[in-house]
């Protein structure tokens, strides 16, 4: 817990130095908002316990107002049952070629146990709760090429979940490639460490996306690679989505 706190510390530091106050911020700068839902065949996570295994709805939205952004991340199974909550509030800072996304988020997980009640067995939607937080720096390089990092630092709030997790990734990023002069290709490759309690594994992971240029629905795919790891779970997890952006 006090490595959370030291990281919400120096996210309140680097917001007070930015430089622009509140006033100025409410004068210049609207308020925005968009968003983006996803059909997928397949509910994946890169934490492997968190993952839902079956075809599932995501719903990503964002609020921003100059640098500061609430991103609430809401996932559901088809049939109806929450998946994931995820309520992210980030900071990002934007510099010439330089990024810094400085992130934390309250999240609750959902999953199907079996509890007693009146004597027997029933199965019950669990929630269990975690907190997190982030930082990942990031270089712009050109329009097509970008290269960043991301750390994040994950506790349950409870005795249910995973105590401690942690997550460390190297994101190289290729996008605007385009096929054509209406179509395009985004690719998001990674290699990741991410450590659960007392187990932890190295996994690669790519994510690709097919988009047409002003049109708001796109294609993409998900695919990871389990490539030395002592985490249970499956050591190939793959899916596909249909997205909607506004």
């Amino acid at each position: 817990m006090k490595r959370i706190l030291s990281f919400a510390a120096f996210i309140l530091f680097c917001i007070n130095i930015s430089g622009q106050s509140v006033e100025s911020v409410k004068k210049t700068y609207p308020l925005k908002a968009s968003g983006n839902i996803q059909l997928t065949n397949n509910g994946i996570s890169l934490f492997p316990n968190l993952s839902l295994g079956k075809p599932a709805t995501i719903i990503n939205l964002n609020l921003s107002k100059y640098n500061f952004a609430l991103e609430p991340e809401l996932r559901w199974g088809l049939n109806g049952d929450p998946w994931s909550f995820i309520f992210w509030v980030r900071y990002r800072f934007n510099k010439n070629k330089f990024q810094l996304r400085l992130g934390a988020h309250p999240s609750y997980v959902f999953k199907e146990q079996k509890v007693g009640i009146d004597n027997g067995l029933n199965n019950r939607l669990i929630s269990t709760a975690y907190f997190a937080a982030e930082i990942a720096p990031a270089w712009q390089f050109n329009q097509k090429f970008g290269f960043g990092l991301h750390y994040l630092h994950a506790e349950a709030r409870d005795n249910y979940g995973a105590q401690s997790n942690n997550f460390i990734a190297i994101q190289p990023r290729f996008t605007n490639l385009y096929a054509g002069e209406k179509y395009y290709f985004n690719f998001y490759p990674q290699v990741f460490y991410l450590q659960i309690d007392a187990n932890d594994g190295f996994y690669a992971s790519q994510t690709l996306t097919f988009n047409k240029v002003n049109f708001p629905l796109y294609f993409s795919g998900v695919a990871t690679y389990a490539l030395k790891t002592t985490i249970p779970g499956d050591r190939f997890v793959w899916s596909l989505g249909i997205n909607l952006k506004f």
